[in-house]
């Protein structure tokens, strides 16, 4: 999934044959073994074989169309403003390998600002306005196969760390974890208990990551996630330069005017999906989905300051 992997595992003494060890390691590979299914930079994952499928059905495994259909719940429990089939446009714009491959070490993710068609220009819809276009997938459950319209890509990058978060972490409970902590690359997700009543996370500063933690958050039960246009920045084949958090509105990198956005929901699908849609609509339909959806949220903005959203 393009980042690290930590899996903290709790567990009873061994009157139940339990074993935390075995767990977090049991965690760890269950972890690959999604990406395996689900990354748009293995051939042979359901994703790739999807999305080079022109619109045919592509049979694929029960877990992608659980992945499947929660991110579409997403688009639509935003109004569309967090978009998973946008890989097409993604690809268009040269991230069509992994990041350490498009990476430019060279040019970076310096202070120059992504090429945009003009998105800050356009006027924002109402948070309660319907979604301008309808899903372009298609599931069949009882074939257990997915389709997408022709021309469109999923990239499951916005959502499916925080899913897989979400999955991996119930099966351990049921494994017989007392707690768990799954976390990648910062999208994490907690359940049961920690040695103490919360788990404590920090979020690193997104300028500088040796600097002292901008929010610290205790979580019970919970997903956090954190979205920045300063990290996963590259340049296209014609030289602009480009970030990963893409408009809906026209499929080009977005005018973001914030440094990181965290948000905090009751599971990590949830924060995921929200630190691109909150970041994208903006203050006052930001907050709309936050409190639709129980959440809450903490921006970096670009001069330093943080605060709630």
């Amino acid at each position: 999934m393009g980042t690290d992997c930590h899996v903290v595992v709790r567990a009873t003494p061994a009157t139940d044959g339990t074993d935390a060890a075995a767990l977090a390691e049991r965690g760890e590979q269950r972890v690959a073994d999604l990406e395996s299914l689900w990354s748009r930079f293995v051939p042979t994952s359901d994703t790739s074989r999807l999305n080079a499928a022109g619109g045919s059905p592509v049979a694929v495994d029960q877990s992608t169309i659980d992945l499947l259909r929660r991110a579409d719940e997403a688009r639509s429990a935003t109004r569309g403003w967090f978009d998973p089939f946008l890989g097409a446009a993604l690809v268009e714009l040269g991230y069509d390998r992994t990041f350490e491959d498009v990476a430019d070490p060279g040019r970076g993710a310096g202070p120059d600002e992504p090429s945009t068609n003009g998105p800050s220009q356009l006027e924002r819809p109402a948070i309660g306005e319907p979604l301008r276009t309808p899903s372009p997938l298609g599931l069949d459950d009882a074939a257990r196969t997915a389709s997408l319209r022709g021309g469109v890509a999923f990239d499951p990058g916005g959502i499916g760390k925080g899913h897989a978060a979400d999955v991996v972490s119930a099966e351990l409970i049921r494994a017989g974890a007392v707690g768990v902590l799954v976390n990648l690359g910062g999208d994490l997700r907690v359940r049961g208990s920690n040695d103490a009543d919360s788990w404590r996370i920090d979020v690193r500063n997104p300028f500088d990551e040796s600097l002292d933690p901008v929010v610290e958050v205790g979580l019970v039960d919970a997903g956090l996630a954190t979205s920045s246009p300063l990290k996963r920045r590259w340049h296209t084949p014609d030289g602009r330069a480009a970030h990963h958090i893409l408009d809906p509105r026209n499929a080009a990198p977005a005018v973001i005017e914030l440094a990181a956005i965290t948000v905090v929901a009751p599971d990590a699908a949830t924060a995921e999906m929200l630190t691109t849609a909150v970041a994208l609509a903006g203050p006052v339909h930001g907050a709309a989905l936050l409190s639709h959806h129980r959440a809450q949220a903490w921006a970096v903005a670009l001069d330093g300051r943080v605060g709630p959203v």
